[in-house]
């Protein structure tokens, strides 16, 4: 194959041809990350996972192509970029990386199964995906933004004409303005905690990561910001006070308050459900039996372990995972000890309470 191959398997005319969905309204992943100029960050971690997979197992790369540059279902190319950087973290980490592991009783297979020295871990990967209303949406906004260019250029032939648009894109959906309490917010934590719930592909023996990647550029157009992964936090010079949703997702309980600014006030919304580790799973009516999520960020991989977990991971699990690519120690909930997420979940739930409370009767002068 030729060295100018995107990601050493995928041909420049294979890339033009991807790139000719965008005149559908759809922007295929692929061709987004090969085409970057200059290149971001989330290609260059494309690209690094590739190079390391092909040094470890390039027939898995190679086998991964067909997805890769499927136009059918640009979901399909989604997950597929989802699944390679995941694959290349891991191998980062120096574990024993086997893909599609064979679960007994199971017919849908996992992408993943790492073994540290101490015992396996099943880890399945899930990339987001836009909304169909949201994928319509940026299809319609594509081509009227195309009909733009066409009118410019016939109206001034001869000189250089911007021309511009604005898209408003929620990736988990927009909030229903007549459920009351919906927002992006909710919307947000309800999508998460949500993801792979009929957990289809657990192996009951074996601990059970579920990996997001949250890196695809056509469904992120900034990529989320960290602060996300914090049960509260501040943001611009005013004081403006956020909630996270990514924090909420799997360690909110129903009812718990939810802050955020509006203007100058302090608003408080209540949680609607369970977090992910708290939930029972509408499958079996049991809790749910992953050990722990791994958010996987442009510049972030986090650990946030189950307080609760029916089979915690080992421990040279969680210490391999701190050599995954920008692996945030600080932002991460790790259970070093048995019951310490649940003793710092309850503490930060406590925090949560407690400025709740001040903040919801505070008035600015």
């Amino acid at each position: 194959m030729a060295t100018s191959d995107y990601l050493g398997i995928i041909t420049q005319n294979e890339i033009q041809q991807l790139q000719q969905t965008t005149q559908s309204g759809d922007r295929h992943p692929v061709a987004t990350l090969a085409l970057e100029m200059p290149k971001g960050q989330v290609a260059f971690n494309t690209e690094q996972a590739a190079k390391i997979i092909t040094q470890k197992n390039a027939s898995w790369l190679t086998s991964l192509k067909p997805r890769l540059i499927d136009t059918t279902t640009i979901s399909n190319a989604s997950s597929a970029l989802g699944e390679l950087r995941a694959y290349g973290a891991l191998l980062e980490t120096c574990m024993t990386v086997s893909p599609e592991p064979i679960v007994p009783g199971k017919k849908v297979v996992p992408e993943f199964e790492v073994d540290a020295g101490d015992g396996s871990v099943i880890v399945e990967v899930h990339s987001r995906q836009l909304n169909s209303d949201q994928r319509v949406s940026a299809r319609t906004y594509s081509k009227e933004l195309a009909a733009k260019v066409e009118a410019a250029k016939k109206t001034n032939p001869a000189k250089a004409t911007v021309v511009t648009g604005e898209l408003d894109v929620t990736p988990f959906g927009a909030p229903d303005t007549i459920k009351p309490g919906d927002s992006v917010l909710t919307n947000a934590i309800s999508r998460i905690a949500s993801i792979k719930d009929e957990e289809k592909q657990i192996d009951p023996n074996k601990p059970f990561v579920l990996w997001l990647d949250l890196q695809d550029p056509t469904v992120w157009g900034l990529s989320i910001a960290e602060q996300q992964l914090a049960p509260l936090y501040t943001e611009c010079k005013d004081g403006e006070v956020g909630t996270g949703a990514l924090w909420f997702a799997l360690y909110g309980r129903k009812d718990d308050p939810m802050i955020e600014t509006e203007c100058f006030t302090y608003r408080v919304r209540n949680m609607l459900h369970d977090g992910r580790f708290f939930q029972t799973m509408k499958a079996t009516g049991k809790p749910t039996r992953i050990s722990a999520v791994i958010y996987s960020m442009p510049r972030a991989t986090v650990l946030m372990e189950n307080p609760s977990a029916a089979l915690p991971l080992p421990p040279r699990f969680r210490a391999s995972i701190l050599k995954a690519p920008f692996f945030l120690l600080d932002r991460s909930l790790c259970e070093w000890k048995p019951g310490l997420v649940k003793a710092r979940v309850g503490l930060e739930r406590e925090m949560i309470q407690a400025a709740s409370n001040a903040l919801s009767t505070f008035t600015f002068p």
